[in-house]
């Protein structure tokens, strides 16, 4: 249990809830680690688990209507597969004493049910195509009167068909229902004070069906787009002074005003209002390799990212000091007595690639945040080294570990954004590179005369993820796999990193009037380019631990917009 005394500022020793969240990349095979394994999970000091079993999708609705899903059909037996596979998988978890908070996607039905109520439950009062296409959305009605009947039927067929559940985790930003072939659904939050009225309507909901009927746990997620119940500190309050406090019903944000992003201040939402918050942080961004190469967040996500020192609006600096009453990462919050717990994201975000062959640093960030979230008497510091010896490092061993890690904060950073422009903080993301987000950007750092600092920043990447790799050598860990994993992933890092220098030449010497050299300085960034993209290629090719590489398209394999498309078109044509 964790307490303080503000007079003395003596620290309790753990948060309440200590969470890993295995998310799969969704219409693909699910991730294979050892993070699925509740045994696995309770060593790790872990007391719970947010499993991907879309639990919303396998009941009956024969509460509501005896056979409304046809016994016998496709979709009815569908439903009791996936059913049998969540209880078998909750008894798992029970053994180890793990408890269990199903990720969930609200609003998401079957499509029986969507074809008898559908024009009754719907915002517009029409029903969209629902027929074979699994990631056909429809946009619930919250203030419907059926629509909350089905909720409240929804709740009552989750906890009977799974009664050792230990409650929810709910999702309404976002819904995919690529896995889900039988079944249609989308958000039922409506934009501005319309949302705010739909989310008071169903956490009130939610709060009367589980927290208070059922004695269960719900953690509600603000995760949404825009400036909303995410990252609205107005908006958040006033949906959640709404809701009376219960002690099971918390509310979970990611640590990040926004997305995972770096040049992204400190989620404003956290420490605020009067209801118990689990705080969200991810083990590898898909924005920053996925694990493919080193890059260590626990002490951003504890201790604040060098970059929150300063103001940062709209991805940018804008060069004032960050007021030192302005909380920077998790250690700073504790005083409000409203953090009961994190949640990691172990494994999970984006879509495809890279896909990984070791979990070094996928453990490294994981270990650091939930271990400090068992004991937040400990300093981020204190933990890394823990996690060190657990490598065989120690000493002076261990400090090159560290050096190494932390050389990664700034090398990604200057690498992927900049610090005299706005930034187009999903230009790289999962295995894909974008020239045509960028492109703004690059008008604006020529038009600010930017473009000497800007390409120093990314040589001073290159640097750093050259030392990375050096050091990388110098390390010697207990396990020959994990070394060869640690070896090669800052290869990996380093290739990345300079080629991205090369597309940052490219680009904004593309946009450069008769600039001196600008023909030599193109052909130059070309060839190193090319030769970048054969030495990750012979590097995937020769190593087994190895992850996958980038490719030179954009986000689902599109030509358009990506890297591949801007290098042919306006330089490889310029070079001929």
């Amino acid at each position: 249990m964790f307490f303080y005394f503000l007079s003395n500022i003596v620290w309790g020793q753990s948060l309440d809830y200590v969470m890993d969240m295995v998310y799969n990349n969704l219409g693909e095979k699910p991730y294979t680690t050892k993070y699925n394994n509740p045994e696995y999970v309770k060593s790790q000091g872990f007391n719970a688990m947010v499993t991907h079993w879309y639990v919303n999708c396998a009941i009956t609705y024969d509460n509501v209507k005896n056979g409304i899903v046809p016994k016998g059909s496709k979709e009815r037996k569908w439903i009791e597969n996936q059913a049998e596979y969540i209880n078998a998988k909750i008894d798992s978890c029970e053994k180890y004493h793990i408890d269990v908070y199903p990720f969930t996607d609200f609003i998401v039905f079957p499509k029986s049910i969507w074809k008898e109520y559908g024009e009754e439950i719907t915002s517009d009062g029409v029903l969209n195509n629902i027929g074979g296409d699994a990631s056909q959305s429809v946009k619930p009605n919250m203030q419907s009167e059926t629509m909350q009947n089905l909720v409240r039927a929804q709740i009552e067929g989750i906890f009977e068909t799974f009664p050792k559940l230990d409650g929810l985790t709910l999702r309404f930003g976002e819904t995919y229902l690529h896995d889900t072939p039988y079944h249609s659904g989308g958000s039922p939050i409506r934009k501005g004070k319309q949302g705010i009225e739909d989310h008071i309507t169903l956490i009130n909901i939610l709060r009367e069906e589980i927290c208070v009927k059922r004695n269960k746990k719900l953690i509600y997620r603000t995760w949404d787009f825009g400036y909303n119940f995410h990252q609205n500190p107005e908006f958040y309050l006033k949906v959640t002074n709404a809701i009376e406090p219960h002690e099971n019903l918390m509310f979970s944000i990611k640590y990040q005003q926004g997305d995972f992003h770096r040049m992204t201040p400190f989620n404003p939402c956290i420490g605020i209002g009067k209801h118990k918050q689990i705080v969200e942080s991810q083990s590898r961004m898909e924005a920053y390799g996925k694990g493919a190469h080193p890059y260590y967040t626990g002490s951003g996500v504890i201790n604040g990212w060098p970059e929150t020192k300063y103001e940062i609006s709209n991805n940018h600096f804008t060069g004032k000091l960050n007021p030192e009453n302005n909380p920077r990462g998790l250690k700073d919050i504790l005083k409000n007595n409203l953090l009961a717990g994190v949640m990691t994201w172990s494994n999970g975000g984006g879509w495809k690639g890279p896909y990984i062959k070791h979990e070094i640093w996928t453990d490294l960030n994981t270990y650091v945040v939930s271990q400090w979230a068992n004991n937040v008497c400990k300093s981020e510091e204190e933990i890394f080294y823990e996690f060190a010896l657990k490598l065989g490092l120690t000493g002076y061993q261990a400090d090159l570990f560290r050096q190494l890690n932390m050389l990664t904060i700034e090398g990604v950073r200057k690498g992927h954004s900049n610090s005299y422009a706005k930034n187009a903080v999903w230009w790289t993301r999962d295995q894909y590179f974008s020239a045509k987000q960028n492109k703004t950007i690059i008008k604006e750092i020529i038009r600010n005369n930017f473009v000497d600092e800007v390409l120093a920043e990314k040589a001073e990447s290159v640097f750093i993820w050259r030392q990375i790799e050096a050091l990388s050598k110098q390390i010697s860990v207990n396990d020959e796999q994990t070394q060869e994993a640690i070896e090669v992933s800052c290869t990996y890092g380093r290739i990345k990193y300079e080629l991205i220098e090369q597309m940052w030449i490219m680009m904004i010497y593309d946009q450069l009037d008769n600039a001196k050299n600008q023909q030599i300085i193109l052909e130059r960034a070309l060839a190193k380019y090319d030769e970048l993209w054969k030495e990750w290629e012979e590097l995937y090719i020769s190593n087994s631990l190895c992850a996958t590489i980038y490719t030179d398209k954009y986000l689902w394999d599109t030509r358009e917009g990506s890297i591949g498309e801007f290098v042919d078109k306006n330089i490889r044509t310029r070079m001929n």
